[in-house]
């Protein structure tokens, strides 16, 4: 995309408040604290970040907040401790000296080829402090993602640009925990998450075979 797309964006904007609530659920289950008190002075890194307008949540509560994305479609001012980079995620990373305590991969890792998927997980190691997370948000790779977000989502209900997403570059749970695994990342929790076209609103599921969500730790 060189231009803002609303169509694209419309169904991430959508996703917003069902990642701060399952973050929310994974601190408190894992760390005993409220999110608003864990974000507070923590360094937040948004790859993929789009219009910055989620990453911008976090600076409000308290987070220093870098969000990196290839397409310039940011809605969001720089300011201190907020800001936004038009650049390739693998490139950011490799130049970065900065360290962070959580990651972002929302609606990211199902655009990249796997030699690249490799390529951030290495470079992300690099740049994380001790207990850092990575929530992390993509698509199962199985017949039925494909036909739920692709043939359905994409070409029949049109609610996404066509050619938004490659099959090829679904990733799997186990996929996804074999690279963990690789780059010394505990896999804590996988949640799948469900979408409905009617209110254009998503829940939490145990049911993961399409849109799910995954937590890494450092």
């Amino acid at each position: 995309m060189d231009t803002y797309n609303s169509k694209y964006y419309e169904p991430l904007e959508q996703m917003m408040a069902i990642r701060h609530q399952y973050m929310s659920k994974i601190l408190r289950d894992h760390s005993g604290q409220d999110i608003y008190e864990f974000f507070k002075n923590k360094k937040i890194l948004d790859l993929g970040c789009g219009t910055g307008e989620f990453l911008n949540n976090y600076y409000g509560m308290g987070a220093e907040c870098s969000g990196i994305d290839i397409e310039n479609n940011f809605k969001i001012k720089n300011k201190i401790n907020f800001k936004l980079i038009n650049i390739e995620a693998n490139k950011f990373l490799k130049n970065c000296k900065k360290k962070f305590d959580v990651i972002f991969l929302f609606e990211f890792l199902e655009h990249l080829e796997e030699q690249d998927k490799y390529q951030l997980f290495e470079n992300l190691t690099k740049n994380l402090n001790k207990n850092a997370y990575i929530f992390i948000s993509t698509l199962n790779k199985n017949l039925l993602s494909k036909y739920l977000a692709i043939d359905i989502a994409e070409n029949l209900l049109k609610l996404l640009p066509k050619k938004t997403h490659d099959f090829n570059l679904f990733l799997s749970p186990s996929k996804l925990q074999s690279i963990s695994q690789k780059y010394n990342l505990n896999l804590m929790d996988i949640e799948g998450m469900q979408y409905n076209p009617i209110f254009k609103s998503f829940k939490l599921s145990k049911f993961d075979l399409v849109n799910y969500f995954g937590t890494l730790k450092y």
